[in-house]
């Protein structure tokens, strides 16, 4: 029997039609894993263009089975992992579903605190706190945990096109016990609005609501080498419309080390459309942590411009750097002018 949601998202798709392109609902990865006749273990998810209901969720969750490294000291994180915990604990209650959370803390709960700390860390001026967020290639849902818990003036709004993943986090973010405006609910009435605090839900294909210069972040976390070349560029152009001026791109993934799918030098796609690389740590790769950080500054032209010499000032050095010179006749002579 066809689960309800599933049912409801085919039927917009289909309506859609006209917004949808195939690059542009593809995961590429996934595809091409099919192509090659690969499949996963049957305690996994197999079937990602399908929706069965809550007993996805475990499976997905599952893919998190190794013990990460833990990049950032324990007093910083363990606070974070155990409201994450607590958060998942409760939203399999709802669901009446189980889990061996034993293990949580050294895979989900440690992947979810690093994703909250990175971009959150260091000190910023008070326009670039992050309180609206997009999460681009949402998994499960699973940033949703500690970003809406922790950020209660802002939204949070979650992208995907894949039927399984986004009927997950459908029923995720409804669990987490946040409003939720969900597109596939109501697509004529939709809309985005900032000073409505909550979830927003959007399927990628109509990115194309995502307001103007209204969010500080986007977070694409083990998703970009997953997709299409034209996908990216694609989203990256939509995100950086979207973004105010100083916003970020958030990223965490194996960068170029591992490209499944489109061969995009995404780092230098952003450096060539708009966007400055502001932090990138030298590390081991999943040897410090589970993937490369990095965050990209939408450039924001107040900085910019606060960083380049005006006319005035290029004078002034022009003047001092030949009184150097002239061993400080300059300034002697302009003196004797001035009387």
């Amino acid at each position: 029997m066809t689960n309800p949601f599933s049912k409801r998202f085919a039927e917009i798709f289909e309506k859609d039609s006209r917004f949808i392109k195939s690059w542009l609902v593809a995961w590429d990865y996934q595809l091409g894993r099919n192509k090659r006749k690969l499949k996963y273990s049957e305690e996994l998810p197999s079937d990602f263009y399908a929706f069965n209901g809550a007993g996805d969720l475990p499976k997905w969750m599952r893919w998190f089975m190794e013990k990460y490294t833990d990049y950032l000291p324990e007093e910083l994180t363990k606070p974070l992992v155990d409201l994450s915990l607590e958060n998942d604990k409760q939203i399999f209650q709802k669901l009446g579903l189980e889990f061996d959370f034993p293990n949580y803390r050294q895979n989900i709960g440690i992947n979810n605190a690093h994703d909250y700390l990175l971009p959150t860390l260091y000190p910023v001026p008070e326009r670039n706190r992050i309180r609206n967020v997009i999460d681009f290639g949402a998994g499960y849902g699973r940033q949703a945990n500690l970003w809406t818990s922790k950020v209660k003036d802002g939204i949070f709004v979650g992208m995907d096109a894949i039927p399984n993943s986004y009927g997950l986090q459908n029923l995720y973010y409804k669990a987490l016990g946040k409003p939720l405006y969900d597109y596939i609910d109501d697509p004529a009435s939709f809309r985005i609005d900032p000073s409505k605090k909550g979830i927003y839900h959007l399927p990628t294909w109509r990115y194309d609501l995502l307001p103007d210069n209204t969010f500080d972040m986007v977070m694409c976390v083990q998703v970009l080498p997953e997709l299409n070349s034209k996908l990216i560029s694609t989203m990256m152009t939509q995100f950086h419309r979207a973004l105010k001026p100083g916003g970020m791109v958030y990223i965490r993934d194996h960068a170029s080390v591992w490209k499944p799918a489109g061969k995009m030098d995404v780092g230098a796609f952003l450096a060539d459309n708009g966007f400055v690389l502001e932090f990138q740590p030298h590390l081991v790769l999943d040897g410090d942590i589970h993937g490369i950080p990095r965050i990209w500054r939408k450039i924001d032209p107040a900085v910019k411009a606060s960083q380049v010499q005006t006319l005035e000032l290029k004078k002034k050095q022009l003047v001092e750097d030949i009184d150097t010179l002239t061993g400080g006749r300059i300034k002697s002579v302009f003196k004797k002018l001035k009387k």
